[in-house]
């Protein structure tokens, strides 16, 4: 997710007594034995707590397969969107995960992977309406359910305004609304869809391809000037990806496909 402003990362890092010489580099990593892995267990379900207390989700599952493929044991580490990066500079974990956005400021102060998965608002409706695009929608016939005083709001009114808008409480009655035929469809960040459509299992939801505004890239990230493990990363990464293993653990974690997928690319 989009975080805060890079000065205050700089002085996080910088009270952490952070070293760009701390990072452990690929062959280190082989030689210990052990990969460690930040998840951020607050934003399920990227990470979360199971039933038996132990760690799982999207990101778990990603990295388990990365250390895997590896051949070393993984130990995740929790951490939180302002811990995500000084955890990487203070040598805590030497990835770090947690819905990681790429963004130019962040990028001054650690590298990034090729991207994982993406975030961004996306169109959520049921297999029984006729819609195949968002553009569909800009319809008087359309009602989108949304929660008031949401980002999708203001969205909705400039790209949808023929459609008409029916705002509630809560996140849970948006869904309902639509599940019981009050609205036609909701909008929000499609990462956030899987853990409201699990309380209305009967329902055939289907989302509609495409993002609505802009499309922000998830990918792992690593200590600055950390290129061994960096490009370890993107080459295991599209491995993952052309597999189909991304993709899957995606839906499974999700309930529904990413709005916009990454296309794998083998040129990094």
């Amino acid at each position: 997710m989009k975080g805060f402003a890079l000065s205050v990362l700089t002085g996080v890092i910088l009270a952490s007594g952070a070293s760009l010489g701390y990072a452990r580099t690929l062959d280190q990593i082989l030689s210990a034995g052990e990969l460690r892995v930040g998840v951020n267990p607050n934003y399920p379900p990227t990470a979360l707590y199971d039933d038996k207390n132990e760690l799982a989700g999207f990101d778990v599952d990603i990295s388990n397969k990365l250390a895997e493929m590896l051949g070393v044991k993984l130990t995740l580490v929790t951490v939180d969107p302002a811990s995500r990066i000084p955890f990487l500079t203070s040598d805590k974990v030497d990835i770090s995960m947690g819905a990681l956005t790429r963004t130019p400021d962040r990028a001054k102060l650690v590298d990034f992977s090729v991207p994982i998965n993406t975030e961004g608002n996306a169109v959520l409706t049921t297999e029984d309406k006729p819609y195949k695009t968002p553009s569909d929608m800009n319809d008087a016939s359309v009602t989108f359910a949304e929660v008031r005083g949401t980002t999708p709001i203001p969205v909705i009114q400039q790209e949808f305004p023929n459609a008409k808008l029916l705002q509630l409480s809560d996140w849970p009655d948006a869904f309902r609304a639509v599940s019981d035929g009050r609205a036609t469809a909701v909008i929000a960040d499609a990462s956030f869809f899987g853990e409201q459509i699990k309380t209305f299992p009967d329902v055939k939801w289907k989302l509609l391809p495409g993002t609505i505004g802009p499309v922000y890239w998830d990918c792992a990230g690593v200590n600055k000037g950390n290129d061994s493990l960096r490009l370890w990363l993107n080459v295991a990464l599209y491995d993952m990806e052309t597999q189909g293993f991304v993709d899957a653990a995606w839906k499974k974690w999700y309930g529904v496909e990413m709005a916009t997928p990454v296309k794998p690319d083998p040129f990094f």
